[in-house]
């Protein structure tokens, strides 16, 4: 049985095997590769050309920050105090705090200032392309937190930007309802842009790390699934796309209380569907849309590929498409799922880093370079990191069956895989205009679990409905009546408050209400229905995006000494909506510890 693991992740690392190479099987059969040879390495999410397309980057062993970044270790400077998250420390030399790479130098229990709260550093999180995070207590409560801390330079300012408009629309929105982050608050401390998080428990990667990179049930999955999709529905309804969903930004909320509760994180790649931009490099490659890597215009429906490609990983232990280059992604694509549609390719602006065009045969078509031809081209090695080499996506649900099932259990087992393995095609689907929506895939057959009806006294079928209670999310059984009666007497507004001071800077506040970091669960949306309708759909992103209009409100200080920063008054809009969405006021506090953000 699998069992849901709390608390921090394990240090471990698998073994390096050194077996020879399996030979390509016939059609309708599985190649499986050596499962652990790269596992002690980086997941190598980034281009030869040094993008991620992300806040990605992750290496085995270390504690995921909300880019996945690489936890390092605390480094003693002058009057014993303790430096945090490595690197030269550049704090004595005339006052400066940020280091030559614009990371922000951090000392253990120093504080930092925002307008309206004092928050002790505690311990170093990870570090990302952005910057860094760590682990805070607020002063003067029992609230500990994740704060983010930009890289002092001005391209990491102006997403910085961003994510900050983003996050400020989304506090308008219920975050435990859609299965957010919650953001509390937004603050200038010695010329670092800081976002203030409350702290979750632990990543999806580290979890399978800590488990060994072993395969995830079903009954398991599909919680986690439900959550993610009501995430993206609602970024879908708000014209928004995340833009780097992965494994390292999906956390557990509390395996112990509450097991797979998950939540969404990392909005620092997010933004709204007016403003994509084709050839952007964007999502961490294993999880990269194939219109990303074409260089097609594209969707909110590159994070339904993302999610695809995210349970796919749970359901086998190892990334589906694993490529080390774009090429190696393209190429792995294709070998399960069949080369791109002709339109697509036609259309692209890459395709021709990637494919032949055959001009000389009776029907000109594209033609998939050989990685002997792109290597020639390139210099770049093609690599094999797969787990397994599937000829289509219907071999997955040959994988990892259970030996010990019988009779009905094992009937309700494979009804169960056939539901998975469709909703994951359609999920995958190579053109984005047939993919499955986020309203349609809450409808399907493997989320609804209509296909179990017909064995209902299995004992994983009671445990698969059971499982999916966790998506409901009723009142805890520890909320007490007086947190009840406090969550009920809350205002029932909460807006981002813009405080001014006298040099200018602001403090953005999403949430007022810090001390109270998780919501009381309201009671049972199973009657809520989600429409399938394409038309209904697309209706309702048009209304949401005519109504994202920007408009120009409070500013948000940016550090003065960025250079080619346009700032004679130091500042950056932020773009936010009017009129503000109310937000359902619904907080209870929870114990503190358990965190990994």
């Amino acid at each position: 049985m699998y069992l849901a693991v709390a608390g921090s992740a394990i240090n471990y690392q698998h073994q390096q095997h050194h077996h020879q190479p399996v030979q390509q099987q016939r059609a309708s059969t599985i190649k499986l590769l050596d499962p652990y040879q790269k596992c002690s390495t980086k997941r190598k999410c980034f281009d030869h050309n040094g993008h991620s397309g992300s806040n990605s980057g992750v290496e085995s062993g270390k504690v995921g920050a909300p880019g996945g970044a690489p936890a390092t270790t605390a480094k003693t400077v002058a009057h014993g105090k303790v430096a945090l998250g490595g690197g030269q420390n550049n704090a004595t030399k005339g006052g400066n705090s940020s280091a030559a790479d614009g990371d922000y130098q951090l000392v253990q229990h120093e504080t930092l200032f925002s307008l309206t709260a004092q928050y002790e550093v505690l311990e170093f999180l990870g570090r990302g392309t952005f910057g860094q995070v760590v682990k805070c207590w607020k002063k003067g409560t029992s609230d500990i937190v994740a704060i983010k801390i930009l890289k002092n330079h001005p391209s990491y300012a102006r997403q910085g930007q961003i994510e900050v408009g983003i996050l400020t629309r989304l506090s308008q929105e219920n975050a435990d309802d859609y299965n957010f982050v919650r953001a509390f608050e937004c603050f200038q401390h010695k010329n670092h842009t800081c976002l203030v998080f409350e702290m979750l428990e632990q990543n999806l990667y580290d979890f399978l790390k800590q488990n060994k990179f072993s395969p995830l049930p079903l009954k398991f999955i599909r919680p986690i699934l439900q959550q993610v999709l009501t995430a993206l529905l609602k970024l879908k309804q708000l014209g928004l796309i995340h833009a780097d969903l992965k494994p390292e930004n999906i956390m557990l909320v509390d395996p112990v209380r509450q097991p797979y509760r998950v939540k969404v994180i990392d909005f620092g790649s997010a933004s709204h569907v007016s403003k994509a931009v084709c050839n952007t490099y964007l999502q961490s490659r294993y999880y990269r849309a194939p219109e990303i890597v074409l260089g097609l215009p594209f969707s909110e429906a590159i994070d339904m590929w993302s999610l695809g490609c995210v349970i796919a990983e749970l359901f086998l232990g190892w990334p589906l498409y694993p490529g080390s280059s774009e090429y190696d992604q393209i190429r792995y694509i294709s070998q399960t799922q069949g080369i791109p549609a002709e339109h697509m390719l036609n259309n692209a602006t890459k395709t021709t880093k990637f494919f032949y065009r055959d001009n000389e045969s009776t029907y000109p078509f594209w033609r998939l370079k050989t990685p002997e031809e792109h290597e020639g081209e390139t210099g770049i090695k093609s690599k094999e990191a797969r787990k397994y080499i599937f000829n289509c996506l219907d071999d997955m649900g040959q994988v990892n069956v259970p030996t010990e099932l019988e009779g009905g259990e094992l009937l309700a087992e494979k009804a169960d895989r056939r539901e998975f393995i469709d909703l994951l095609k359609r999920m995958l689907t190579m053109d984005q205009e047939r993919r499955i929506s986020p309203g349609e895939a809450l409808q399907h057959s493997f989320v609804t679990l209509q296909h179990l009806l017909d064995y209902p006294h299995c004992s994983n079928v009671k445990a698969s409905m059971q499982m999916m209670e966790v998506c409901r999310r009723p009142a805890p059984p520890y909320a007490t009546a007086a947190a009840v009666s406090q969550a009920q007497a809350l205002p029932p507004s909460l807006m981002p408050n813009y405080v001014h001071t006298t040099n200018g800077s602001v403090t953005l506040t999403f949430n007022n209400q810090i001390t109270n970091q998780y919501g009381l669960y309201q009671s049972s949306r199973s009657g809520r229905g989600y429409s399938g309708s394409s038309r209904g759909e697309a209706a309702a992103a048009a209304a949401a995006a005519a109504s994202f209009q920007p408009q120009l409100v409070s500013s948000i200080l940016c550090p003065p000494p960025y250079q080619g920063l346009a700032s004679p008054g130091k500042h950056v809009t932020v773009v936010t909506q009017q009129p503000q969405l109310q937000l359902q006021p619904s907080l209870l506090p929870q114990q503190v510890g358990l965190l990994v953000f």
